[in-house]
């Protein structure tokens, strides 16, 4: 039921395998959340995950992106662009495509 009420879900295949599996929930205007991001541990460091993250972020390239994880996944995400707004428990990190774009002109 949650890739059913997902707003985007991309999974990457080995046969009849599922390897990878991204899923967002997203106003598909101005906001996406990366609810999900799963990997199964013996394809992991192939670089495919981060393609699956800049495959989202081309779905919505100029809106605000957040992903729920954990502090073990903070570098994954920061070389995917997303930043820690301030350090503290929380797990919310945030990629903001509207102000990046602003400061490129494109809105």
């Amino acid at each position: 039921m949650c890739f059913k009420n997902s707003s985007w879900v991309f999974t990457v295949w080995d046969k009849e395998d599922m390897i990878y599996m991204v899923r967002v929930v997203s106003d598909r205007v101005m906001t996406a959340t990366i609810q999900d991001l799963a990997v199964k541990e013996e394809y992991r460091g192939k670089g495919i995950g981060k393609k699956l993250v800049e495959l989202c972020l081309k779905k919505l390239p100029h809106g605000n992106w957040w992903v729920h994880t954990t502090p073990e996944n903070y570098d994954f995400y920061k070389k995917c662009g997303f930043e820690i707004p301030q350090i503290s428990d929380s797990s919310t990190m945030t990629y903001m495509g509207y102000s990046t774009a602003k400061l490129e002109g494109n809105r």
